[in-house]
């Protein structure tokens, strides 16, 4: 039996973990479950029910690719899908795709599926779709989807005290402490904060805090306030080789945090402390509640 799939991105198929069905399709009831052979992969892949998939689109089928789309690396953490990235940092298709489409050009290599697929006699046909596709400001390249390795702050891991920095950042607002003028933006603040994930606050720019993380040759992990500190606290942990430091920077919202520590002196009671720390008023666009004011509670 086949299952026919549509996809805007058949390069993509190459790092397919699953193939997902509606749980109430009766159509597809009796293949939950079951392994489909991936094409032009050697691959078999499991067959998902979930109610992600809107089952009056297109065959009621779609793919899942949970390294290179958002939606589907949501199913794949359901799911416990396998998480295969096939694109590298220029778009490039890497060593987990077959060897024949390895060092093409994304979109080199969507022309190559289509057309292996069709030689196969699987490619059932094409369409021209219109979609939104994200594209960067500048160069006005198409932004694809993929994991990377990045550093975040955990929203709802509790501290030594118990409690979250979310529930802190909650309790002093339903408390009073911290007062919003007009009242009903607490509404915005508390939905973002009731529903918050971890906080990813690296990134790729040329300017910024950098991050306080050194790296060892053989990929070990110095979190210090200075070089002088990781080097410390490897040598502490018996490594004595060089370290290098992550090159990326902090999230501006989270560098924010650093006014305190950087333009006044803290931990010093300095005048400037005395004077402007902590400040009593801020005055600021409701657009920003949850990307600022929250961070900064």
């Amino acid at each position: 039996m086949e299952i026919a799939v549509a996809t805007t991105r058949p390069e993509t198929m190459l790092g397919d973990t699953a193939v997902a069905v509606h749980p109430e399709d009766e159509r597809y009831t009796a293949l939950v479950g079951r392994q489909v052979q991936l094409p032009l992969t050697g691959r078999t892949i499991p067959v998902i029910a979930d109610a992600y998939v809107d089952r009056e689109f297109g065959t009621g089928v779609v793919k899942v690719t949970p390294a290179h789309d958002a939606n589907d690396y949501a199913v794949g953490l359901r799911h416990k899908l396998p998480i295969l990235g096939v694109l590298t940092l220029d778009a490039k298709i890497n060593e987990n795709a077959p060897e024949k489409y390895r060092g093409l050009d994304r979109f080199d290599a969507r022309k190559a599926v289509v057309a292996d697929l069709e030689a196969l006699g699987i490619l059932e046909k094409t369409d021209k779709h219109k979609l939104k596709v994200p594209r960067g400001d500048r160069t006005n390249v198409v932004i694809e989807p993929m994991l990377t390795d990045q550093w975040f702050v955990a929203m709802s891991k509790p501290g030594d005290d118990g409690k979250s920095i979310t529930e802190k950042a909650l309790d002093v607002v339903h408390s009073g402490e911290i007062k919003f003028y007009p009242e009903n933006w607490v509404n915005t603040y508390n939905q973002w904060l009731n529903n918050i994930q971890d906080w990813c606050i690296s990134r790729q720019l040329w300017w910024g805090h950098q991050i306080p993380a050194w790296y060892g040759d053989n990929g070990q992990i110095f979190v210090a306030h200075s070089e002088a500190e990781a080097t410390a606290e490897a040598a502490k942990q018996g490594y004595t080789g060089a370290l290098s430091r992550d090159e990326d920077v902090l999230d501006t919202w989270f560098s924010s945090a650093l006014w305190p520590f950087s333009t006044l002196g803290w931990p010093e009671q300095t005048e400037a402390l005395k004077t402007f720390y902590p400040s009593s008023v801020l005055v600021t666009g409701f657009d920003i509640i949850f990307f600022w004011v929250a961070r900064m509670i």
